[in-house]
């Protein structure tokens, strides 16, 4: 994990020398769907720009990899999609990398024009709340639920 950490700041240090000496820079953290339409969104929309994909989970995709359920085998063809936003000569994926402990919000903002926050929950939680039934479900609980 030391290594990951070191050759991601050292290819970070090596390839931007100023943000303001490049083309528009984009850093989507989350590789799941959010992140994805992101990416691709901005590689679109923004000729020239460089958009890069950081995950803690060392394969991309999120939920769409791991939480669909087998009846709705249609909802995975989007990593098609994504495959080929990942393929762009211009983006670039870095997995294995965790915001706030292998690279801070602060860097990530020193390092790039865009920062965009685009992870997802990892697991439910209890909101506390006045009302709060004990017989609702979040959504990792729903997913859990459905692909069994």
């Amino acid at each position: 994990m030391k290594m990951a950490i070191f050759q991601v700041r050292t290819w970070l240090s090596r390839r931007f020398s100023s943000v303001s000496s490049h083309p528009l820079q984009v850093c989507v953290v989350g590789s799941g769907p959010a992140g994805f339409y992101t990416a691709e969104k901005m590689l679109k929309a923004h000729q020239g720009a460089q958009v890069d994909i950081i995950d803690r989970l060392p394969t991309p995709f999120g939920l769409v990899r791991s939480g669909v359920a087998p009846d709705h085998p249609e909802t995975k063809i989007v990593v098609n999609q994504f495959s080929r936003a990942a393929q762009h000569e211009r983006c670039s994926f870095f997995g294995n990398v965790t915001l706030g402990s292998s690279l801070s919000l602060a860097e990530l903002r020193e390092l790039y024009h865009v920062v965009v926050l685009a992870y997802g929950a990892e697991s439910d939680r209890v909101l506390g709340i006045p009302g709060e039934l004990g017989n609702l479900f979040g959504g990792i609980m729903d997913i859990q639920i459905a692909k069994t």
